[in-house]
């Protein structure tokens, strides 16, 4: 009987930095989500809804950009997603499917306002 253990893989890279559980998601899904964490929209996993579980996204900041997407429970598979670019936004973004949210949240640009901003609005965050 062979005794010896295999040594232990190594770890994705970015995979130290999240703490999300990708637990019977698609590859796709969670190429979103780390293309969410690459955003620093630092998602988060919400309560499950329905058939659905929630990933809650959420900038830095007033004027960063927050939102949800929206993954079915059982499939692991991306339904939809909607993005708030910052509170002085003129509506959210709305996109269904995986390529949809793919293409939405790269379209997201990164978060320049810092957690205590108190800047009237996202341009004037900026400069």
């Amino acid at each position: 009987m062979n005794t010896t253990v295999a040594p232990a893989p190594e770890p994705l890279p970015g995979a130290a930095e999240t703490s999300i559980d990708v637990t019977g998601l698609t590859a796709y899904t969670v190429g979103i989500i780390r293309l969410a964490e690459a955003k620093e929209l630092r998602p988060t996993w919400g309560p499950p809804r329905g058939n659905a579980r929630r990933l809650y996204l959420n900038a830095d900041g007033p004027h960063g950009a927050f939102g949800v997407i929206t993954i079915g429970r059982t499939s692991g598979k991306i339904l939809r997603a909607e993005v708030v670019h910052g509170n002085d936004a003129q509506g959210a973004c709305k996109a269904k499917g995986t390529n949809a949210v793919r293409t939405l949240l790269n379209n997201v640009p990164p978060s320049t306002c810092p957690p205590d901003c108190t800047a009237p609005s996202s341009a004037a965050c900026r400069t």
